[in-house]
């Protein structure tokens, strides 16, 4: 990095001395010209007033015949000056406070574009390796590299998208988000090319003293998750706080196995009878999104205790079709409890019984809930407390509201069992026979792989030791408490890396 270019953090000053960018300086001259100081001598000389008081010392600053090529010697004076950039958007901002050329300046002096920090032969270079290049996933390589934070604009290939990040703020870390994209679709493309655009990476990184974070983000490539890890589409369907016979849905739908939230969908209101085909669109338009991916994809319900009734693993897609498809042969499908998804005291607990299931998801850790256990008060709250117990099946389908005490939903849920099993109809008997079947054939952590593929088998009629045709309504609570999403916030959150420990991780 030339001593005439450095990039400092937010809230601090740009310094554009000489060997930085002259575009970055023309743009501040435009600024300034647009705000009527090409032709105000007087405004001219209040703004050097200005800035020398700021500074503290005098700024020479020669004539010129014209108020253009005058604004042209006050900003190359500022840019040698120590401090001059940051006292010239002060001068702007006191002399035009709130408007959009002091917002303008302020942008430039502090934090220019990443555009605009780059040679015109280095952009140029970029422009003929990058134009016409659609990656794999262009749109979830963008919202990756600008860190979901908003909807994902429009743009035909590579180019284009990097331009368009180029207008993103750069994060604390100092790796600007167009330069992040250069490092995704540096991974896509073939090792020549690949190892050319890390290469011209690495250069404009440590220009901007901001090679130790692209240090990190490949350290972190290294190991991200392999391309056959699953992507989820979750649903949450809350009930309309006005009208009972509508239901408030939202979405998020996956689009990057290693980023977790994705942007969220829209919020609309929809009758209750129209929910299975809203959701077939919200299906429909996530396997179009999907349409390049490779790996496994599975479907996600969070859903309020009131709402736990709703046959969602009997839906389908494709209604239009005129012959609408199982989502069950499709996709893995369960529910998520939206009472612990808020319920952040419950979470601790729910985080260690399932980094317990993940270390030992043996079968004997399945708990057979009984219909005695919810005879006594909080007895099976006092079973559950053994951590010993990761799933529960429960002794019946859980009823609308909870009985204080002895309900077995809410002890599983407040106990922090990451999975419970119920039945709407089924007995006990034959439940717990299929059920211990399930869990016998595998270790629990694949508990949702193997309902789907009972359910598959039940459409089938395949003669097996159990009657799977009770796998049809089997229900599965599975709840993964590392994907937490924001439930009450605007419709595209803010994203932030992975495993943040901030309130990125909580439902609202």
């Amino acid at each position: 990095m030339s001593a005439g270019e450095r990039l400092y953090g937010p809230g601090q000053e740009y310094r554009a001395w000489p060997g930085a960018r002259v575009a970055v300086r023309e743009a501040i001259v435009n600024v300034l010209a647009s705000a009527g100081l090409a032709v105000d001598p007087a405004g001219r000389a209040l703004l050097l007033d200005l800035v020398r008081d700021d500074l503290g010392f005098p700024l020479t600053v020669p004539e010129q015949a014209t108020g253009r090529d005058h604004l042209i010697e006050v900003v190359n004076a500022c840019a040698k000056a120590d401090g001059g950039m940051s006292a010239l958007a002060g001068a702007v901002r006191m002399m035009r406070p709130g408007s959009p050329e002091s917002d303008a300046i302020r942008r430039l002096t502090h934090r220019p574009r990443m555009h605009d920090l780059l040679p015109e032969s280095e952009s140029s270079w970029l422009h003929s390796v990058l134009a016409g290049v659609v990656p794999v996933r262009l749109a979830a390589l963008i919202r990756r590299a600008a860190g979901n934070a908003g909807p994902t604009p429009e743009v035909r290939d590579a180019w284009e998208a990097f331009c368009v990040l180029t207008d993103f703020n750069t994060p604390p870390s100092g790796l600007p988000p167009s330069l992040t994209f250069i490092e995704l679709v540096a991974a896509q493309c073939p090792p020549e090319l690949g190892d050319r655009l890390r290469e011209w990476n690495t250069a404009q990184a440590r220009r901007l003293q901001a090679d130790a974070r692209l240090h990190e983000l490949r350290v972190e490539r290294e190991q991200a998750v392999p391309e056959e890890a699953r992507l989820h589409l979750m649903i949450v369907v809350q009930p309309d706080g006005i009208d009972p016979s509508r239901s408030l849905v939202s979405h998020w739908r996956q689009e990057d196995p290693s980023e977790w939230p994705p942007a969220r969908g829209s919020l609309v209101t929809v009758a209750v009878e129209q929910l299975e085909h809203h959701v077939d669109t919200l299906v429909v338009e996530a396997e179009r999104a999907w349409s390049e991916y490779r790996g496994e994809v599975a479907l996600e319900f969070v859903l309020p205790r009131s709402l736990l009734h709703l046959p969602v693993h009997l839906w389908c897609k494709e209604h239009e079709t005129g012959d609408p498809r199982p989502l069950v042969l499709d996709y893995p499908i369960v529910v998520r409890s939206l009472e612990r998804m808020r319920s952040r005291q419950w979470h601790r607990a729910w985080r260690v019984r399932w980094e317990t299931m993940m270390a030992d998801p043996s079968a004997e850790r399945v708990y057979f809930c009984a219909t005695e256990d919810t005879g006594e008060r909080h007895r099976l709250d006092a079973i559950l407390s053994d951590e010993k117990w990761v799933v529960m099946l429960l002794d019946c389908a859980p009823p609308l509201r909870p009985r204080p005490g002895a309900d077995a939903l809410a002890a599983g849920l407040r106990s922090g069992l990451p999975a419970l099993l119920w039945h709407p109809d089924a007995s006990l008997d034959l439940l717990r026979e299929v059920v211990k079947w399930l869990v016998e054939s595998g270790g629990l952590d694949d508990l949702p792989l193997r309902v789907q593929a009972s359910r598959r088998a039940a459409f089938r009629e395949m003669t097996i030791p159990v009657d799977l045709t009770v796998a049809r309504n089997l229900v599965i609570l599975w709840d993964d408490p590392d994907r937490l999403v924001f439930l009450d916030g605007p419709p595209f959150p803010p994203g932030s890396r992975k495993g943040s420990p901030d309130e990125r991780d909580c439902a609202s």
